[in-house]
């Protein structure tokens, strides 16, 4: 287990943290929480249809054509402002085409996957 020092307000809190399976776990006088991992669905335009949220380079693409995926599943990282992006599936589904490929560049709007 770590700790942390947060101030806030002036006040300075000791914090715990420990790395879990499901995410950070992070406790502090009078509770706790679990921090996930957070992923950005891409823009849906349409059913299955998803699009660029931001102007990017692609990455990765994790995912390929004919490709049962989940919902909440990643499908692209696009890489913008020096930061990672990833991508997941609005819906669980058929991956139906892939409009993109790593080290492209893809403008907000751009369709990059689309699913059945």
């Amino acid at each position: 287990m770590s700790f942390v020092v947060i101030e806030h307000g002036g006040v300075r809190r000791r914090v715990a943290v420990v790395r879990t399976a499901k995410g950070v776990w992070v406790g502090w006088p009078g509770g706790a929480a679990i921090v996930q991992p957070h992923t950005q669905q891409g823009g849906v335009v349409a059913d299955g249809l998803v699009v660029a949220p931001m102007t990017g380079r692609v990455t990765e693409v994790r995912v390929r054509a004919a490709q049962m995926v989940a919902a909440d599943e990643i499908l692209i990282v696009l890489e913008a402002m020096k930061m990672q992006y990833r991508l997941a599936a609005p819906h669980a589904g058929k991956v139906v085409a892939i409009e993109c490929r790593e080290g492209e560049l893809v403008d907000l709007g751009a369709t990059l996957i689309v699913l059945e």
